[in-house]
């Protein structure tokens, strides 16, 4: 039930900031509108303020507004030349108009992620030696081996997990050379950029050998129930010693409603209690299911307190930086670098992930909000009729011309934008249905 309210959460709370932005910039530009609309019909509630007709609709994966003298989606080509139609208004009032959607989701996204800077702060996960080598990602084929410290990628020196993160996505799809040290001795393990064509060649698939150290306490969980606090050294479980986080949630996992003994280091001060693994079910690699437990802690990570114009400077650059990736994913699938079924993700996906950030958390939840807002942003102003950006495209024709297309030019346009637009949704829900079958 969760992921059900999770999903409609998301997708409204981004469809409602593009929409008013739309409306707020039609009404100060002294534009009529007709009808606002969030989700698709049928339509569970309407009521008329004014001259707008506000209304809800049963399937909450859009919205639109619907401005007097403006052919849109609805294919409505009525005009009259009124003073308060849309096709009356001058070209930068269009312009306003027509970008506000964008705007209003590239500041949700600003935002978001400046005020996730702001409570938060700079996360950091102050990490350089490999814990695990999956086998998802390219990772085994480079050579990476546990406990490999890794020193610099192309020549530049890494001093963390992020900046270690940070190299290989800016580097994607080119050469890497990842300098490590390994039984003390330094050696080169190289990533080669003909591998980014192969199945998930984008995915290094490493994580870092994290201490036994707590991150994050669920204070609901047996964890926050026994009082164990962010930074606490936990030393045993079970009355077994634990060198590294791998070997403690192994052993805490093993142990699903069993009471066990664990101690724990607080500064110079040894603890210890005794604490029952809260049981979870999981899926293991064979497709069965099996019982874990979990006591609701998170690794530990070092966390750098900003100020205001700080997190705002980084919610700037982090919506930059999901804009600029998504744009190189799509370059990767036009090009046939990258298969689309790798890349792209539509509403079963998107559905899944506003599930998983659900349970992970409002942290989690905002800032999939955050990066779905940027990302909308930014395919929404492609010039495609029948998005913002193919609107923004015709005003901008017609300003230079300066005069209107015919009418019946812009319901074909808008005709031939929408079985375009058609034909991508149709295309990304059977991506989305053969991934998630």
């Amino acid at each position: 039930m969760i992921s059900v309210i999770a999903v409609i959460f998301v997708f409204s709370v981004i469809v409602l900031i593009h929409e008013l932005g739309h409306y707020l910039a039609a009404r100060a530009m002294g534009v009529r509108v007709d009808k606002f609309s969030i989700g698709f019909p049928p339509t569970v509630f309407s009521k008329k303020y004014g001259q707008t007709e506000f209304s809800i609709g049963a399937i909450p994966l859009g919205g639109y507004v619907k401005m007097a003298g403006f052919i849109d989606e609805s294919l409505d080509a009525n005009e009259t030349g009124a003073e308060d139609e849309f096709n009356s208004k001058s070209t930068w009032r269009k312009v306003i108009i027509i970008t506000a959607g964008v705007v209003m989701n590239l500041i949700l996204a600003i935002a978001v992620l400046g005020f996730l800077n702001y409570s938060n702060g700079e996360r950091i996960i102050p990490e350089t030696t490999v814990g695990l080598v999956g086998a998802q990602g390219i990772a085994q084929k480079v050579g990476f081996k546990i406990h490999d410290k890794i020193l610099a990628v192309n020549g530049k020196a890494v001093h963390n997990w992020n900046e270690i993160q940070q190299a290989f996505v800016d580097n994607l799809n080119k050469e890497i050379i990842f300098t490590v040290e390994r039984n003390g001795q330094r050696i080169n393990l190289d990533y080669h950029k003909s591998w980014f064509k192969e199945k998930k060649g984008e995915v290094l698939d490493i994580q870092p050998l994290f201490s036994a150290r707590v991150g994050d306490v669920s204070y609901s969980m047996p964890a926050g129930k026994l009082g164990l606090k962010k930074g606490d050294l936990i030393t045993s479980i079970a009355g077994k010693p634990v060198k590294d986080w791998q070997e403690m949630t192994e052993s805490i996992r093993s142990h699903p409603g069993q009471e066990i003994e664990i101690q724990w280091k607080r500064g110079y001060q040894l603890l210890s209690g005794k604490i029952i693994p809260q049981k979870f079910e999981e899926t293991d690699k064979d497709g069965k299911k099996i019982e874990v437990g979990k006591i609701g802690i998170s690794y530990y990570y070092e966390s750098k307190d900003v100020g205001v114009a700080r997190a705002l400077v980084n919610g700037v650059n982090q919506t930059y930086d999901l804009m600029a990736l998504n744009l190189k994913s799509l370059g990767w699938v036009l090009t046939g670098t990258k298969s689309a079924s790798e890349i792209i993700g539509g509403p079963i996906m998107i559905a899944k992930m506003a599930g998983d950030a659900a349970h992970a958390g409002w942290d989690y939840l905002l800032y999939l909000i955050a990066a779905l807002s940027a990302v909308l942003a930014l395919f929404n102003i492609f010039p495609i009729p029948g998005l913002d950006g193919g609107h923004l495209f015709f005003i901008l024709l017609e300003g230079i011309m300066r005069k209107p297309l015919p009418i019946q030019v812009r319901v074909k346009i808008q005709q031939i934008g929408m079985a375009i637009l058609l034909t991508l949704m149709i295309f990304i829900f059977y991506i989305d249905l053969r991934r998630f079958l």
